[in-house]
């Protein structure tokens, strides 16, 4: 009777291992989806930020085109 214990405790053992790795592997696939959505954030909104930038110089550019053109600098 004791080898038989010792099999289902080592079935209940290797039973309670595959849930915990299961576990496991779900918060690092939820960690891995936050940190992406997190990444998308901070390129959308630091694109956004460039983009402002740039087109505040590009404005300035063609300002000084234009008064160089009717030759007021």
């Amino acid at each position: 009777m004791g080898v038989t214990l010792d099999r289902v405790n080592e079935a209940a053992h290797r039973e309670r291992e595959a849930l915990w790795a299961a576990s496991e592997a779900r918060d690092r696939e939820l960690k891995r989806q936050e940190l992406n959505a997190l990444r998308l954030q901070y390129h959308t909104e630091q694109a956004d930020r460039h983009r402002r930038t740039l087109s505040r110089l590009v404005q300035f550019h063609l300002g000084q085109v234009e008064k160089l053109t009717k030759g007021e600098a």
